[in-house]
């Protein structure tokens, strides 16, 4: 009997992913953000990611990093991509675009799509066509809405039966939610840099309630001085976990008039689903793929501060609402969003994908 090889993924992230992973695998992190990686070998696939601090020494690889961005990044290690079968990524267009003129079907590129119909816009200006032509010839694409999956079926045909909308899930162990008193408080989780932190705290004014963010200091400096509710911090990802547990209220607000990420929002609304709490999101095509309105969880309208401040009352003065949409984004989270089950989604997907 003749043994096949391990199916070989690599994953091209935008930034270094060394230190990172080495800290799931004490334990320390959850492995979420990984798109599967750290689970994938479970299921029989041989996964790993390809930085140019693998191959470089750290001053080489920083001054590649400061003078390729992250789309031509992964040019630097291009030869080391012909070693695997399969390769997956968000990010590396310039290398696919290279990729995609050397007519190679080996290995295989698909897509992990944060908006491609964002970038392909009205194929009018040579980056959409040039965009174009890279996604109809890449070998699958994974979505993270329903309805970008659709759309792009519609766009490509030649590769609806390669296109699969598949979240990356949460470790619902990790977060796992404990009963404790909650706070009445908000809680805003999220680097996205399209968070729209102004209409927010327009909608939090004279409601009496601490709004706590995490995030990185750049995404809030160009909103000068903060209001007086406002409290930006960082946690650690154990810290993480107890102010979920303790937060009445998570946040999600986004703006998307840029048309370049529709999928933000995707990692803080999974975990805050998985800590069963009660969540208020922009209404979005991806939060629309999750979040059922009145069911297991409120949507808003995009930078609307009244209808997100009548949410939030909303959300305050019933208890009762508060708590079923809590656990119903629990219950939705164990059946649709364990990151074991949308690993072996992801699996199954790479296996049908992969060259024969």
């Amino acid at each position: 009997m003749v043994t096949r090889s391990p199916l070989k993924v690599s994953y091209l992230f935008a930034g270094p992913r060394g230190g990172p992973l080495e800290s799931v695998r004490r334990g320390e992190n959850h492995g979420a953000g990984f798109w599967g990686l750290c689970h994938l070998n479970a299921f029989g696939i041989e996964a790993n990611f390809l930085d140019p601090e693998q191959v470089y020494p750290q001053a080489l690889s920083r001054f590649l990093r400061k003078i390729l961005s992250t789309y031509w990044i992964h040019l630097s290690v291009f030869w080391k991509l012909f070693s695997s079968d399969i390769i997956f990524t968000s990010t590396a267009f310039g290398t696919q675009l290279i990729y995609t003129l050397l007519r190679t079907s080996h290995p295989r590129w698909i897509m992990h799509d944060f908006n491609i119909t964002g970038f392909l816009g009205k194929r009018k200006t040579r980056k959409q066509k040039i965009f174009a032509f890279m996604v109809s010839r890449c070998a699958g694409i994974v979505t993270l809405s329903k309805k970008e999956e659709d759309m792009l079926k519609e766009d490509f045909p030649h590769l609806s039966k390669k296109i699969a909308w598949i979240p990356f899930g949460a470790d619902l162990k990790f977060f796992s939610p404990t009963p404790v008193e909650e706070k009445r408080q908000i809680l805003v989780v999220g680097t996205d840099p399209d968070r729209d932190y102004r209409t927010l705290f327009a909608a939090c004014e004279d409601l009496d309630i601490p709004v706590v963010v995490t995030t990185i200091s750049s995404r809030l400096t160009p909103l000068g001085p903060l209001p007086r509710f406002v409290s930006v911090r960082r946690f650690s990802p154990q810290e993480l976990v107890q102010e979920y547990n303790c937060s009445a209220i998570i946040v999600i607000p986004l703006d998307t008039t840029r048309r370049l990420n529709d999928a933000m929002g995707c990692s803080g609304l999974f975990e805050a689903m998985a800590m069963g709490k009660a969540i208020i999101a922009t209404r979005t095509f991806t939060m629309e793929s999750y979040i059922t309105d009145g069911e297991n969880g409120l949507l808003v309208r995009e930078r609307d501060a009244d209808d997100l401040r009548t949410a939030i009352k909303k959300l305050l003065a019933d208890d009762a609402l508060r708590r079923r949409l809590a656990a119903n984004a629990r219950a939705y989270a164990e059946k649709n969003l364990d990151i074991n089950v949308c690993t072996k989604r992801l699996a199954e997907f790479f296996r049908m994908i992969a060259p024969e």
